[in-house]
């Protein structure tokens, strides 16, 4: 899969995070951050004509987060939506944040396969620091995971 299509499609799941929060917490706001892009001219090399390119960046809030959710009546829910396999980078870039974690809840949501999305929360004050299971979202029905206590 290349850069393009990778950024295609997590746009897609992104957008699907924001819909599926919206529909399953009725009040919910959600802000998603989408990629930013600016349309530049460059010369190119083969015809030396000026022609239109689109140059896009990451966009994330914090340098990390993808979409930052309010509900009535819940801590602040801030979202790295990932269709990526790998976590390192993500926990790198989420550690850069002086989250006031007993404030707000940080989340990564990982698009695993067709109809499967991983849910891990990101706690950083105790011994289970890191990323933690929470939730999976199966076919579109959550599935909270039990807690060790």
């Amino acid at each position: 899969m290349n850069k393009k299509n990778t950024r295609a499609i997590g746009n897609l799941f992104q957008n699907w995070v924001e819909k599926w929060i919206i529909k399953t917490y009725p009040g919910a706001v959600v802000h998603n951050q989408k990629t930013a892009s600016t349309l530049v001219k460059v010369l190119d090399y083969k015809t030396g004509e000026l022609k239109d390119i689109w140059i896009s960046k990451r966009n994330d809030i914090l340098g990390c987060i993808d979409l930052l959710v309010i509900m009535p009546d819940k801590l602040p829910l801030f979202i790295q939506a990932s269709v990526h396999q790998g976590v390192a980078k993500r926990i790198k870039e989420l550690e850069q944040v002086p989250w006031n974690f007993p404030h707000c809840h940080v989340q990564l949501w990982l698009k695993r396969k067709p109809g499967l999305v991983q849910i891990k929360e990101f706690n950083m004050f105790d011994s289970s620091y890191g990323l933690n299971d929470v939730a999976k979202i199966i076919r579109g029905k959550l599935h909270l995971l039990a807690t060790e206590e």
